[in-house]
């Protein structure tokens, strides 16, 4: 997903950084719009406009659930993560908040500083970017770091995203230093 190039313009006049946490605190922590919006005084629109232009998909109009009856089905199965706005005639989905909770923040701030204000919707190649297919080409072991390699599990100590795990079985250290 991408935005517009009139939306990247006026995002442009917030701080890199605010996009850093913002995104960052989207995807790894988990909050919702309403509450990041309330946070850093941002209209939810707007929010919703960074959002996308770094690749999140939100938005889910009339026109996609008809396109994709599947789609339909899935709205009706997760409606605890999928917030219907009659007023607006859409529908946002918030399926992908959170979804990278031990995702490192250096990957975050390398992601937005390289699309920095955002992605633009001009070219069709733009709207397949996102943070997953950045990580992929980029960092390659970034899925072990987040527990969602599917080649990582049950291999116990092995290299897990490029990081050898420390051992577990150490003992605790007593301090036996007394102040008196």
């Amino acid at each position: 997903m991408s935005t517009s190039i009139e939306n990247l313009r006026r995002l442009s006049e917030r701080d890199v950084k605010d996009h850093t946490a913002l995104f960052d605190l989207y995807v790894t922590v988990g909050h919702d719009i309403d509450y990041l919006s309330i946070k850093f005084g941002i209209d939810p629109e707007e929010l919703i406009n960074l959002l996308e232009g770094y690749g999140e998909k939100l938005r889910i109009t009339a026109a996609d659930i008809e396109a994709n009856p599947a789609l339909a089905e899935s709205i009706m199965e997760n409606r605890d993560t999928i917030k219907g706005i009659e007023e607006f005639g859409m529908v946002l989905d918030y399926s992908g908040k959170g979804r990278y909770r031990k995702l490192s923040r250096l990957l975050i701030e390398e992601y937005i500083g390289k699309f920095y204000p955002g992605i633009a919707s001009g070219t069709p190649e733009n709207d397949r970017i996102c943070l997953e297919v950045y990580l992929d080409r980029f960092h390659p072991g970034w899925r072990g770091q987040t527990g969602t390699d599917p080649a990582a599990e049950g291999e116990g100590n092995a290299l897990m995203g490029g990081v050898r795990p420390g051992k577990t079985d150490r003992k605790k250290v007593r301090n036996t230093f007394r102040l008196y």
